[in-house]
């Protein structure tokens, strides 16, 4: 549950970061920031939520291998992006990963939902 909550809380912060400083040519606003968040942290927040939620121990095992996937897909995705000399059409790869994050959350929120309930040791 840590791991969850500590990965969901980095992420969102290097999204932060990286929106406030990196992304944008114009001067940090909280709208940039704002947008980073909804459209590329959203998937890992609802995930953080639904381990909240569901208090199975298979459920948080599998929401935690989907934000790990996430974060190494976004990690790839942005220094792909942002590494040697493109054009800005070649930035748009960037929103492949909302195009792909909200279905994946989708999925991994009804597989952990969909988890038996573990049986007590007696």
């Amino acid at each position: 549950m840590k791991a969850i909550i500590g990965l969901t809380a980095g992420y969102a912060l290097a999204i932060a970061i990286a929106f406030s400083a990196f992304i944008t040519s114009s001067e940090p606003t909280i709208s940039n920031v704002l947008f980073g968040e909804a459209a590329f942290a959203l998937p890992m927040i609802i995930s953080s939520i639904l381990a909240l939620v569901i208090r199975r121990v298979n459920a948080h095992r599998i929401l935690l291998v989907f934000e790990i996937i996430f974060s190494i897909l976004s990690v790839v995705i942005f220094v792909s992006t942002f590494i040697g000399e493109h054009d800005a059409q070649y930035q748009l790869a960037l929103l492949f990963l909302p195009l792909i994050g909200f279905p994946a959350v989708v999925i991994a929120g009804a597989m952990a939902a969909s988890t038996a309930k573990e049986k007590p040791t007696e």
